[in-house]
């Protein structure tokens, strides 16, 4: 991830560096989406366009060989996937009498919600994306989406048609050898009353190591995550004006996301404000990062649409 601070006026050194790691370690605790995706490439020369390569599995070798003679080469399939980066930022006022040349605890405050902000937006933008792909699969067997009715809530069934498409599709798990789920809060509370859910603090507190941010449960080789943005909801999309749930069961070639761009925090005092603050009523902080995120394989995660308890 490509950081920086970006400072004027009177701002110390040492105030720079701490408000830029309050920032960063901020962010990184409520990324929930971003870690799940590839990281992808940005070749020198190329811009603002990143690359991701899609290489094909090898059919099995399946014709002895004739001995001493070399079989011929076969030939690798890859593809390049691209994507443009867009860049994304957000930024505050900050009244004259608060102070931004010492500590203070206001303006902690202000670089921690900036740094929520930062997180949320990004992973709201990949979740966009993210549950654009996929392929779709609809609760208790119904035929489409228009089809779903209140009680048609996901179940482990549906959790198990789901595992076994990405199989047959050759998705891999993630490194951890789970696949993950991007789960709504109410979707999450149907599958709370199997027997075969996990909730996450009962093996974290086991010293389980490769756990997510927003991690909160697992079951039938699927852990589940729980973003801050939530999983999708399609309004009255279903029978009877059914709101749909979607939830998407991914494996690790799913999507990419790129490294987060020049993601930099400004921390401009009001000296800084030129013929724009006069007066200089106010200080600025914000934040600016450009980052790409595209879906790599739609066979490789099951967008599960249903109900849910309300």
């Amino acid at each position: 991830m490509a950081d920086a601070l970006t400072t004027t006026g009177t701002v110390s050194e040492v105030l720079k560096n701490y408000y830029d790691e309050l920032f960063l370690q901020t962010a990184d605790a409520v990324f929930v989406l971003k870690p799940l995706g590839r990281k992808g490439r940005i070749p020198p020369t190329e811009g603002k366009t990143v690359y991701w390569t899609r290489i094909e599995h090898l059919s099995a070798a399946t014709t002895a060989l004739t001995e001493a003679t070399t079989p011929d080469a076969v030939g690798m399939s890859a593809t390049n996937v691209t994507a443009t980066a867009s860049q994304y930022g957000n930024w505050v006022k900050v009244s004259d009498l608060l102070k931004l040349t010492a500590i203070d605890p206001t303006i902690e405050g202000f670089i921690k919600e900036l740094a929520y902000n930062a997180a949320l937006s990004i992973d709201t933008v990949i979740r966009d994306a993210v549950f654009a792909g996929g392929t779709a699969l609809y609760a208790s067997g119904v035929a489409d989406r228009t089809t779903i009715s209140a009680t048609d809530v996901l179940t482990v069934a549906d959790l198990r048609k789901a595992v076994r498409n990405l199989e047959n599709a050759k998705s891999s798990p993630y490194d951890d050898g789970y696949y993950v789920g991007v789960i709504h809060p109410y979707v999450k509370y149907d599958l709370e009353g199997d027997s075969d859910w996990v909730n996450a603090h009962i093996y974290t507190s086991e010293g389980v190591k490769n756990v997510y941010n927003g991690e909160v449960g697992k079951i039938y080789n699927i852990k589940f995550v729980q973003p801050t943005t939530q999983a999708n909801v399609l309004v009255n999309s279903g029978s009877a004006d059914t709101d749909v749930y979607q939830t998407m069961i991914m494996g690790k070639e799913f999507f990419g996301v790129s490294d987060l761009q020049n993601l930099t925090t400004y921390v401009k005092p009001a000296t800084s404000g030129g013929t724009s603050n006069p007066l200089e009523l106010y200080s600025t902080i914000g934040w600016k990062a450009a980052f790409a995120v595209k879906v790599l394989n739609d066979n490789f995660a099951q967008r599960i649409e249903s109900a849910a308890s309300s």
